[in-house]
C-alpha cells in the first residue's frame, strides 16, 4: 500500500493542546520557563540571548520534530541503549576470552583445574574424589544444545477489532509451528523435551479453529457447561492435533454472543485463563472475537501479550488506530505488538508504527496456499514452504526466540524435515 494517509489526524497519543500530548506540552512549558529564567539572570545580554535561544530551539525540536515518526527523545534513548548494549557486549566478550584462557590452562596436564566447564553449555562441574571432573551423561538423542525454558506460562492473545484480517489463521499457524518445532530443557543437563502449547478458540461469534485443523468435539461450550460441577475434568475437553502435537480447546459451532445464549462474562474468562495456566503449558495462544465485550476485555486484561493483526488497507489501519486507542485506555499499551497479514506488496509501516509507538513484528504476504490448506483442514506451515511460511516462522520466533537455536532446529529436523534448519540470529 502506497500513499495512503489516515484521516482525522489519528494518533496513538491523546492530543491536549497545540497538537501536543500532555507529556510534550509539559516539556514545552518547562523549556519556555527555562529560557525566561535565563533571560532574567545577571550577565552579558548577548550570552543570555544565545542561551535562551538555544533552549527554545532545543525544546521546539524535542516537542515537534519526529524523524521516522519518532520523537528526538526516543532516538536519544535508543542511542543510549545501543551504546550501553555495545558496552555490555564488549564486556561479555572480554569475560568469554578470560574464561576460554582459564579453560585452556585447566586442560594442561601440568596443572589440572579443580573446576572444569563443558563446551556445549558452559555448566560448572565439580571434581570427583580422584581429582577427575564428574561429567554429566550427554543426551545421545540430541547432541546439539537445546535452550533451557525459564518462567511460567505465557498467554498470547490474537486480536483485531476488524473481522477478516486472518487473525484465526495466524493464531492457528503460529500455534502449530510452536508445538511442532518447539523444544526445551528443564535444566542445562536435562533431556530434551517438547514444548507444551495450547490454542484456545474463545471466539464467541464465529469460532473456526476446528476447520483449520480438522477436529470437532468437544468444545469450550461443553466445558463451561460442566465446569461448575467438575472443573478438574478440564483435560477431557482438550483435543490433540497429532501432526503438530498441539493441544486445543475448540470453540463452539454456535454463536454464543446472542441474546439468550450462554453467559460468558468476566467470571468465566477468569476461570478459563486460570485453568489454562494451571495446565502445564508453556504458551497459551488465544483467539477471541473482534467485538470487545466484558468477556473479551477480561481475556485481554489477563493476557501477557496482545498481537494486533492488521491488513494493509486504509480502512483496516484506521480501525487499528481506534483499536489501539481503546486498548491503551484499558492499560494494555505495553502488551501490544503488531503483524501485517495478507500483504500484496511490501508495505512501508513506518508512519503508522511511529504514530502508535509500536513494533511491526513481520509482514505475512498473501498466499492462496492458506486457503487451500484450510479447505483440506491442514495447517499451512506443516505442508508448505516459502515467503509466507518464513513470515509465520518469524512471528513464532518473536513469541519463542529459542526457535532460532541451531540445536532446536537440529532436533526438529529429525522428525519434521520439511521445516529445515534456521540460522541463529546474530
Amino acid at each position: 500500500m502506497r500513499g495512503v494517509r489516515i484521516p482525522h489526524d489519528l494518533n496513538g497519543q491523546d492530543r491536549f493542546v497545540l497538537g501536543l500530548s500532555v507529556g510534550n506540552l509539559a516539556v514545552f512549558l518547562f523549556g519556555l520557563l527555562a529560557a525566561y529564567a535565563v533571560i532574567h539572570l545577571a550577565g552579558p545580554l548577548w550570552l543570555r540571548v544565545i542561551v535562551a535561544f538555544l533552549l527554545v530551539t532545543t525544546t521546539l525540536a524535542i516537542v515537534w520534530v519526529r524523524p521516522e515518526g519518532r520523537s528526538l527523545l526516543h532516538w536519544i534513548a535508543a542511542a543510549v541503549e545501543y551504546g550501553w548494549s555495545m558496552r555490555s557486549e564488549r564486556l561479555s566478550r572480554r569475560r568469554d576470552r578470560t574464561v576460554s584462557g582459564l579453560r585452556v590452562i585447566a586442560n594442561t596436564p601440568a596443572a589440572p583445574s579443580p573446576v572444569s566447564m563443558r563446551e556445549d553449555d558452559d555448566v560448572l562441574e565439580l571434581p570427583s574424589a580422584d581429582g577427575e571432573p564428574v561429567r554429566a551423561q550427554p543426551d545421545l538423542e540430541h547432541v546439539d544444545p537445546v535452550p533451557v525454558y525459564l518462567g511460567g506460562p505465557q498467554v498470547i492473545v490474537f486480536y483485531s477489532v476488524k473481522g477478516g484480517t486472518g487473525r484465526t489463521t495466524l493464531a492457528t499457524e503460529v500455534a502449530c509451528l510452536l508445538a511442532a518445532r518447539g523444544w526445551y530443557r528443564e535444566g542445562p543437563t536435562a533431556r530434551t523435551l517438547r514444548l507444551n502449547v495450547m490454542l484456545a478458540d474463545l471466539d464467541r461469534t464465529s469460532a473456526n479453529v476446528s476447520v483449520h485443523v480438522g477436529l470437532a468435539q468437544p468444545t469450550v461450550l461443553d466445558y463451561l457447561g460442566d465446569f461448575a460441577s467438575s472443573p478438574e475434568r478440564f483435560s477431557e475437553y482438550v483435543v490433540r492435533h497429532e501432526a503438530s502435537n498441539l493441544h486445543l480447546l475448540l470453540g463452539s459451532p454456535k454463536c454464543l454472543a446472542v441474546p439468550g445464549g450462554p453467559s460468558l462474562g468476566t467470571r468465566q474468562a477468569t476461570e478459563l485463563i486460570a485453568t489454562l495456566r494451571s495446565g502445564g503449558h508453556h504458551f497459551i495462544l488465544i483467539d477471541i472475537s473482534s467485538s470487545l465485550g466484558e468477556f473479551e476485555a477480561q481475556i485481554l486484561e489477563l493476557a501477557d501479550r496482545i498481537i494486533c493483526v492488521v491488513t494493509p488497507m486504509a480502512s483496516a489501519i484506521q480501525d487499528l488506530y481506534r483499536t489501539v486507542e481503546v486498548l491503551r485506555r484499558l492499560g494494555h499499551g505495553p502488551k501490544l505488538a503488531y503483524v501485517a497479514n495478507r500483504v500484496a506488496e511490501r508495505w512501508d509501516a513506518s508512519e503508522p508504527m511511529g504514530d502508535l509507538g509500536g513494533h511491526l513484528v513481520t509482514q505475512v504476504p498473501y498466499d492462496p496456499g492458506f486457503e487451500a490448506s484450510e479447505n483440506r483442514h491442514e495447517p499451512y506451515v506443516l505442508q508448505r514452504k516459502g515467503t509466507a511460511h518464513d513470515a509465520v516462522l518469524e512471528l513464532a520466533t518473536f513469541i519463542y526466540p529459542a526457535l532460532q537455536s541451531p540445536g532446536l532446529a537440529h532436533a526438529t529436523s529429525r522428525w519434521l524435515p520439511r521445516l529445515g534448519r534456521r540460522r541463529r540470529a546474530g
